[in-house]
């Protein structure tokens, strides 16, 4: 009895066929989407705090609130308006149209920070500027790093930086230091809100974005992927 019931089950086992079978891809893309604007939104909270600490804006916040300060734009307006002429001279200089990712950054993370401005409080003691600076640069680097992780592609600033370096062969490093030179000093130009917590923001920033990709990678990296599961079909 044991071995017929074997047999068959044998048989049965023999007579199917295990394929794998890919999830949808806008399951996929969906998951990265939302990914993304989690991301964004910690980022808009960060800058948020930051700005609110008034110990001086990152280098292209100078510039955005001193465009606020000589235009009708709000600061998440002046955000986008940046954010446009670079990710063309992006597009011309990678020749090559830009990712859903980027789009997305510059569509939301503008008014993303005008809807957070409320709810963030602006100091003026330094016992609570310190710390809210801190936060907020901790905040935003980790922001940073989930945008990254949900692999949608680089903020237009980002992608700017990247064309550079591929055209010039100049250093990632160097690049980024000219662009954000040149942000600050128009910045400055236009009475942009230029302090020691712009110089600190651009010597600490790299820590907490590195950790905050390293942190959200590991963490995003099973719902980025498209998913795959066991179909077995019985013949």
């Amino acid at each position: 009895m044991q071995t017929e019931a074997h047999t068959r089950e044998q048989q049965v086992l023999n007579a199917s066929t295990v394929k794998k079978k890919q999830e949808p891809y806008w399951q996929m893309f969906l998951r990265r989407l939302i990914i993304m604007n989690v991301g964004l939104l910690v980022m808009a909270i960060g800058i948020r705090a930051v700005i609110g600490a008034n110990m001086g804006a990152s280098p292209w916040d100078v510039l955005h609130i001193g465009l606020t300060l000589h235009t009708p734009l709000t600061f998440g307006e002046a955000n986008q308006l940046v954010g446009l002429p670079m990710l063309a001279v992006a597009c011309w200089m990678a020749k090559s149209w830009p990712k859903i990712g980027t789009l997305i950054n510059i569509l939301m993370l503008g008014p993303y920070c005008d809807w957070i401005k409320p709810l963030i409080p602006l100091q003026t003691h330094w016992y609570g500027m310190v710390p809210q600076f801190a936060v907020g640069v901790v905040v935003m680097g980790l922001g940073v790093g989930i945008y990254i992780a949900s692999q949608l592609g680089a903020g237009p600033r980002d992608w700017l930086m990247l064309s550079i370096h591929q055209k010039t062969g100049w250093s990632i490093r160097w690049v980024r230091t000219l662009i954000e030179v040149s942000a600050v000093i128009v910045g400055i130009l236009l009475s942009g809100p230029f302090s020691i917590g712009t110089i600190l923001f651009s010597l600490t920033i790299g820590h907490p974005t590195e950790w905050g990709l390293k942190w959200a990678t590991r963490v995003f990296q099973p719902y980025v992927q498209r998913r795959e599961w066991e179909h077995e079909i019985i013949h």
